[in-house]
């Protein structure tokens, strides 16, 4: 195939997206085990699809368009709705990467103990924000701000329109900025 990429080249993308793969499984699901499980049968199942693939978009967006279908195969062979999960425990590098740069945000060279549990209060309010989103703008969120992709990425990968998208991102930061509203004034 012309514009396939050769083998090795396709080993190594999966390869560099395997842990972020893992930590998106482990947002949907408790179960640890469980996630790295269904990152390694999307990989395998990209891998073997490999000869098909086209370069048209970042393969990024391939490969979370692939583990979307998938999450959602297993669900719907389940016979039960996908479960509001949280992110404690999900493997992500400082509980997670909004946290995380909401604490670069506010960095504070030597704070004090005072400041460390308001820091933490801050970090356990926007955690549990965003478990409480519905689960089609949590996963716009999630793709957006701790993976890093364009709108028009997700887009492709969750098969709808870009401007679906944007309204889903927008309600989700209107319902984040209400849900965490108390916790803001509470400096």
């Amino acid at each position: 195939m012309e514009g396939a990429l050769d083998e090795r080249t396709f080993a190594a993308l999966l390869e560099r997206h395997r842990t972020p793969l893992i930590h998106f499984f482990r947002r949907l699901t408790p179960d640890g085990a469980k996630a790295e499980d269904w990152a390694q049968e999307v990989l395998f199942r990209v891998y073997q699809a490999r000869d098909r693939y086209e370069p048209a978009a970042p393969f990024a967006t391939y490969l979370y368009r692939v583990a979307r279908n998938f999450w959602i195969d297993c669900y719907r062979r389940d016979g039960r709705r996908p479960r509001e999960l949280s992110l404690e425990g999900s493997g992500m590098r400082d509980e997670n990467a909004l946290a995380s740069r909401m604490r670069e945000r506010i960095a504070d060279p030597a704070p004090s103990p005072s400041e460390t549990v308001r820091k933490r209060e801050v970090t356990d309010a926007v955690r549990h924000a965003v478990e409480s989103l519905p689960p089609q703008q949590r996963m716009v969120f999630e793709l957006a701000e701790d993976r890093g992709l364009k709108y028009g990425d997700i887009a492709r990968t969750l098969g709808i329109p870009v401007g679906t998208v944007k309204s889903r991102m927008h309600a989700a930061m209107g319902q984040l900025k209400e849900r965490l509203k108390p916790k803001a004034g509470a400096r």
